[in-house]
């Protein structure tokens, strides 16, 4: 029976497990957790899920209560960034592993990301990141209009977590574009540091610009006030689309068709929905759609660098690390 891990059960941690109630095959599924109630609601939120399964699943306050094997297929490291790099050190000290699943942001200090990229060549571990956004279909298949060409790219909402969000959308830049070298532009992002909903981290709101290599342009802002959802749109000489996934709404106009524009109904899904997808071809084939950790690590780095010296500039508080998740 394949053996899977899931490191962190809070909100994103619970969701991946309850996805994996939708696999087929029968896993032994092991939840570790330090908080009970954190367990509780992960429990929870499996049962809720109304499916027949084989699952065997285990629920650990900690990785040293797991004593009877060795080997394990996938982890999924769902904790905080700033406990992920410890937590996959003590992960990888106890088990063989052969593939991980971060999530982001990866770590909350710079050189985290180069000794984890050390360690993971050096135990020949496959590892990737939870920026999902080049899995839904819609994107799939609008991505051949913008590969290797120029384009803006823009998202627009309100008190959506800036920071937190900007990995999935340059990622997801990276994806259409075929290129993750990018330069940062901050001079638009407002210079109040706040808390953010998850204690401990900080957000900022204001715009973001990415300016990548071939020309391409990426602006995403958040703006403080409101309830604006999330709008992305991107163009070239060829198409335009607008999408507003909590609607599961896209426009999209080509040159093809004299630029008419057509609306269209897609299912963007949930971390519910994705994770069994990931794990199963993960088991199948070794391999699964989400950034390879190395381009990952590629696609972070540029704009938390920028993002410290931002904050450490403007605000009375300093930082020696990146204090976001």
């Amino acid at each position: 029976m394949k053996k899977i891990f899931i490191i962190g059960s809070g909100e994103l941690g619970s969701r991946h497990l309850q996805s994996l109630k939708n696999i087929k095959t029968s896993l032994e599924i092991y939840i570790i957790d330090p908080s009970n109630k954190s367990l509780k609601i992960a429990q929870e939120r499996y049962d809720s899920v109304n499916i027949e399964d084989n699952n065997t699943l285990f629920y650990k306050n900690s990785i040293d209560d797991i004593k009877n094997f060795k080997k394990i297929d996938i982890a999924i490291i769902a904790t905080s960034s700033n406990v992920r790099y410890q937590a996959t050190l003590k992960l990888l000290e106890k088990f063989e592993t052969k593939t991980i699943i971060f999530e982001k942001i990866l770590f909350d200090k710079r050189e985290d990301y180069f000794n984890m990229s050390k360690v993971l060549e050096a135990k020949k571990i496959k590892a990737y990141v939870n920026c999902t956004m080049r899995m839904f279909p819609f994107y799939k298949e609008i991505k051949k209009y913008f590969k290797g060409d120029r384009f803006k790219y823009i998202v627009s909402g309100s008190q959506f977590g800036l920071v937190t969000n900007l990995v999935h959308f340059i990622d997801h830049i990276s994806y259409l574009n075929g290129n993750y070298e990018y330069t940062c532009d901050l001079n638009m992002l407002d210079k109040k540091l706040f808390k953010s909903k998850r204690k401990s981290f900080y957000e900022l709101n204001g715009t973001f610009q990415v300016n990548f290599k071939n020309g391409t342009q990426g602006v995403i802002n958040c703006e403080p006030v409101g309830n604006a959802p999330i709008t992305i749109q991107a163009f070239n000489d060829k198409v335009h689309f607008i999408v507003r996934e909590s609607e599961g709404t896209v426009l999209i106009s080509k040159f093809e068709n004299d630029w008419k524009w057509e609306e269209f109904k897609y299912e963007f899904p949930f971390q519910s929905n994705l994770t069994s997808i990931l794990v199963q071809d993960i088991l199948k084939t070794n391999h699964c759609e989400l950034p390879p950790y190395e381009f990952s690590m590629h696609v972070h780095l540029p704009h938390l660098d920028e993002l410290l010296k931002f904050i450490n500039l403007n605000s009375h508080i300093k930082f020696n690390y990146y204090p976001f998740t």
